[in-house]
């Protein structure tokens, strides 16, 4: 059955009860098909399957769901079962004698028992049986869980974890695997791109920053205007950092009133002098930043320069300052260079070539022979005039 783990959260065989070895054998040897299973676990947006969240399981990322909801589900699709090669759960229960139901409650007991029993998913608890301080609820998927008592017991209020992975898409493994590895490469090839691909990087990522920080400035003085005004606790996004939800559902519902601990009434409101005080203060901190803040052209010309800074820390200010760029620039320029030294050099060597006739053999060795001339006769001029000056020094 492709399981991640034959006995997942440290379940052994040798610990088995007798009930549910006897419950073992006496379902049937065939488990069910992983059709049926994987069905089960498709997502609600695609108009079947059940809610499954993500929990702690020893340290271990898991899938958890209720038992109420798979129970739900069954009910909602009883022709699904068959569709897979599945007992039907069509037709009343035996005890209740209602047989024009549209299913049976015992079958389906039966069916979710044969999923435990072949080991398809496993029985948790709650790490922590008691509410958080300041609620009296406990949540509705719990964040850390524990293996049960009796893992292989279904029950309609129990949760439960997925003892095996979904079947795989080929197609799309391939393409998000390469995603991964060109992104890989165009994020190491980040520094020489061209100019324009850097900037643009740049402005998305301080778009997308702006934009958090934004929403969540909004959300926080939508929260306090309408707490000192009429004493509601309205928020906008409410579930935009809970990170126990998916990442969609985090948009949802758009405008929600925060619960007391009971988890069903409003809390109560504040008292008037205390939402007075509150407007007291921020009067007092708009005032300050009035009277004691930069003017409007102070601020544009802060956010010019620190806009400057950035681009220039960033090597982004000028394109020249691009490493792209730059070294096409410094081609460029070592291209000019030499054309115009070749070119001096050629025009230099055409007119030489024009101005210049080469001597011949015979003049050349007749230069030679005059220069071998006025060196002797430099050399006796030399001689004679140190002659003289000993006749000098002798007289």
């Amino acid at each position: 059955l492709n399981f991640r783990k034959p006995w997942c959260g440290g379940l052994d065989p040798s610990t088995m009860s007798a009930s549910e070895s006897a419950s073992d054998s006496s379902s049937s040897s065939e488990p069910p098909p992983k059709s049926f299973c994987t069905a089960i676990r498709t997502s609600p947006q695609d108009g079947l399957g059940i809610d499954c969240r993500d929990a702690i399981l020893q340290n271990e990322r898991v899938s958890m769901f209720r038992g109420k909801d798979l129970v739900r589900f069954l009910r909602n699709n009883p022709a699904v079962p068959a569709a897979h090669g599945m007992p039907s759960i069509l037709g009343g229960d035996s005890a209740s004698g209602d047989n024009n139901a549209a299913y049976s409650n015992e079958k389906i007991m039966a069916m979710c028992q044969r999923l435990v029993n072949s080991r398809y998913f496993y029985q948790v608890e709650r790490m922590y049986k008691k509410p958080r301080p300041g609620r009296k609820k406990l949540v509705k998927f719990p964040r850390k869980v524990v293996v049960a008592d009796n893992p292989r017991e279904f029950r309609y209020d129990g949760f439960y974890v997925w003892n095996y992975d979904l079947p795989t898409n080929q197609l799309r493994l391939y393409l998000l695997s390469g995603l991964v590895v060109v992104a890989t490469i165009m994020m190491c090839l980040f520094p020489v791109a061209p100019y324009r691909v850097k900037l643009t990087v740049l402005y998305l990522s301080l778009s997308m920053l702006i934009l958090l920080l934004g929403t969540l400035i909004i959300r926080g003085l939508v929260f306090a205007f309408f707490w000192m005004t009429v004493g509601w606790h309205l928020w906008i996004f409410p579930n935009l950092l809970d990170e126990t939800i998916p990442f969609l559902d985090t948009f949802k519902p758009l405008i929600a009133f925060d619960m007391g601990i009971d988890g069903k009434s409003p809390p109560g409101k504040p008292s008037i002098p205390t939402r007075g005080v509150a407007w007291a203060f921020s009067g007092a901190v708009i005032y300050l930043l009035s009277t004691n803040g930069p003017s409007a052209g102070q601020v544009r010309d802060a956010t010019k320069q620190m806009n400057k800074d950035l681009l220039d820390y960033l090597k982004l200010h000028d394109p020249k300052l691009a490493i792209t760029n730059a070294t096409n620039g410094t081609n460029a320029t070592d291209g000019a260079v030499n054309a115009t030294l070749d070119g001096a050099v050629n025009a230099t060597n055409a007119t030489n070539t024009t101005n210049v006739t080469l001597p011949s053999l015979d003049e050349v060795l007749a230069m030679t022979e005059d220069a071998d001339e006025e060196e002797d006769y430099d050399d006796d001029a030399s001689s004679s005039a140190s002659s003289s000056a000993s006749s000098k020094e002798d007289l």
